[in-house]
């Protein structure tokens, strides 16, 4: 479910491996672009891209693609998950979930 932010709370991505967190990186419009690299289990691997305000599964040798076809994730609640390797990437953010946003409900 996809969340309204404040703006000045402070957005992050989250890259967990079997549900144990790797790398919490902050995305604004002051971070670098840069590639993380990871092996979740022998003969995986994961490259991992981000750039200002967005984040992306940029390759892996999954068989199925989904993580890579899934592209660029930016906003809080989605999510890109490469479930043969057991690699998720979340949109978080610092706002207080209990906090009062209005929300839309189609019917």
């Amino acid at each position: 479910q996809q969340a309204i932010v404040k703006e000045e709370a402070k957005i992050y991505a989250i890259i967990t491996i079997d549900g144990e967190e790797v790398l919490r990186i902050e995305l604004s419009e002051n971070t670098p672009r840069e590639e993380f690299y990871f092996e979740p289990h022998d003969d995986q691997y994961n490259i991992i891209e981000v750039d200002g305000t967005r984040i992306r599964d940029k390759e892996d040798n999954s068989p199925d693609q989904i993580a890579v076809k899934t592209g660029w994730i930016s906003r809080v609640g989605q999510t890109s998950i490469c479930l043969p390797h057991g690699l998720m990437i979340e949109i978080v953010s610092t706002q207080d979930p209990t906090e009062e946003t209005d929300t839309i409900i189609p019917l």
